[in-house]
């Protein structure tokens, strides 16, 4: 790891906003203003968009309800479409309008709304459309309703690339500014919140939305996340808790490892799942079938998981060491190729392409490092069938004969690039043994959920008083002295030496629970 040491004065902080000792030297460092401040200490009591934009799909969706319309739900089949998906149907059910929905199948049909699947709705008497989490760049699909005499409503929170034909857009842009922030299960939140009201279940499946696209952690998506988690920690709803792997403490982590991979997991491996009955199971509140569904997701997740290691395997055995990890077998699943692209630019610090065959095309996603634009990187490309991104990922197709241009292609433009890699640099707050202690660490977690500016922080400790060293097969503890009971700092890393007098303990600070008992507790980084 490649830290820096910082002092930090948190005094003003600690003043103004009656901080403790880690939270203010935290927000001090990371120079957060009065507004910032204000947003992250506040509640987490919901507000309601009232856009022209908002109010517009929601007088639309009354009058389908007056004229006895069905109307039908095109999503997306990631965690945020899912549960945008989830979010409408059950609203629309809750005010009694007639409605269907349709996610895609990721591999044979992509990503969005597409015309065959408008000729479909519009054949089983659907007469307004209205598409989450997707529909800005769905221009054949926008025409193709109306060519047929339907209306369409999109509702999405990607970048507008185009002016979007719809008969309502319904975006973030177009909402107040607390709403700039939502991911696309929060912009039907909002359509939700004004028909319906407040419907907790529906804030916590947002939450989890939320935190599934990585959403800025600010102004309303933060209150939304606040308050799905503590929905969550009181069970609330059954379903999507009972996607938990234990009694764990509830938090943005447990949701983002635990909960979001096995919703992603059902989009990936449409070969042995539907995503179209995730959604129903995440509206049920039928005890033994959401015990029997959340079994099944495990056991879809799980199979994820092996072909993913197997896919690892196996790409590390054929990629070459060059400056961009390019990796192409035909058996590959191209669900699967992400997160193997992801797996190996983050072990050797490249841009990663994986590539597979997807009926006559090549197909591959890519992922990216610090400091490397992938989506620019490609954007020069004048072979590629099909491409988006943004500058961490990527994907895009080929065909077969310009396989070996394509190749030589990327070569050259990484050549030219002059890419090098540097690690990042990661700030390490100085702060003194006295300040371990459980209720400043309390007060540090009123600022959770993390916003991206505070993420992850690591803490510095130098000279700690060292009680005692305990070493055990995977694990080191320290027990360390200061004015309170003391603390213990903990490494799991058994490829380091462990000095029994360390002068310098870089990691995070939380609070331990074992039966009953809290305690303050350092998670170790680096010791010197």
């Amino acid at each position: 790891m490649n830290c820096r040491l910082v002092a930090v004065d948190g005094s003003a902080y600690a003043s103004a906003y009656g901080l403790g000792p880690l939270a203010a030297k935290l927000c001090a460092h990371s120079q957060l203003d009065d507004a910032q401040m204000k947003d992250l200490l506040g509640d987490d009591a919901l507000t309601t968009s009232k856009a022209e934009c908002v109010k517009a799909a929601c007088d639309r969706l009354l009058k389908a309800k007056d004229q006895n319309e069905k109307v039908f739900v095109g999503g997306d089949y990631d965690a945020d479409g899912i549960c945008a998906t989830t979010i409408m149907k059950k609203t629309l059910d809750l005010l009694g309008i007639t409605n269907g929905y349709y996610i895609p199948d990721r591999l044979k049909e992509g990503y969005g709304l597409s015309a065959h699947t408008v000729q479909l709705a519009k054949q089983k008497g659907y007469s307004l459309i209205i598409t989450v989490d997707n529909g800005v760049k769905a221009h054949e699909a926008i025409q193709a309703a109306h060519d047929l005499g339907m209306e369409i409503i999109i509702t999405d929170h990607h970048t507008i690339a185009e002016e979007v034909g719809a008969d309502i857009l319904v975006h973030p842009t177009l909402m107040e500014e607390q709403y700039r922030t939502l991911s696309g299960a929060g912009v039907a939140l909002e359509i939700s919140r004004n028909l319906i009201g407040n419907d907790e279940r529906l804030t916590s499946i947002a939450c989890v939305a939320a935190i599934g696209d990585v959403m800025p952690l600010w102004h309303e998506t933060r209150r939304i996340v606040k308050r799905g988690i503590h929905n969550l920690s009181q069970g609330i709803p059954a379903s999507v808790c009972a996607l938990f792997n234990g009694r764990g403490r509830v938090d943005e982590t447990a949701i983002a490892f635990q909960i979001v991979p096995k919703l992603n997991a059902v989009g990936r491996m449409n070969d042995d799942s539907n995503v179209n009955t995730v959604v129903p199971f995440l509206l049920s509140e039928n005890r033994a079938v959401i015990a029997d569904y959340a079994r099944q997701l495990n056991d879809v997740n799980r199979a994820r998981q092996n072909i993913s290691a197997r896919m690892l395997t196996k790409a590390k055995t054929i990629l070459q060491d060059d400056d961009f990890l390019l990796v192409y077998d035909p058996t590959f699943e191209t669900g699967i190729s992400g997160l193997v692209a992801g797996r190996l630019a983050h072990e050797y610090h490249k841009p990663a392409l994986v590539m597979a065959d997807h009926n006559d095309l090549i197909t591959g996603s890519a992922r990216s490092v610090e400091g490397f634009n992938i989506y620019d990187f490609f954007s020069q490309f004048d072979c590629l069938k099909a491409f988006g991104g943004h500058p961490m990922a990527a994907g895009l197709s080929i065909a077969k004969e310009d396989y070996d241009a394509f190749c030589h292609q990327l070569k050259d433009h990484m050549a030219a690039s002059h890419f090098v890699y540097h690690e990042p640099i990661q700030d390490a707050i100085i702060v003194n043994s006295q300040d371990i202690e459980i209720s400043a660490i309390q007060d540090q977690e009123r600022l959770f959920p993390w916003p991206k500016q505070l993420k992850d922080p690591l803490f510095a400790i130098r000279n700690p008083q060292v009680v005692n060293v305990m070493h055990r097969p995977k694990v080191v503890r320290y027990h360390l002295a200061n004015q309170m009971e003391g603390y213990d700092a903990i490494s799991f890393d058994m490829n380091k030496e462990y000095p029994d007098a360390p002068q310098l303990l870089i990691g995070t600070i939380g609070l331990n629970e074992f039966r009953s008992h809290i305690s303050a507790q350092m998670m170790l980084q680096e010791i010197k």
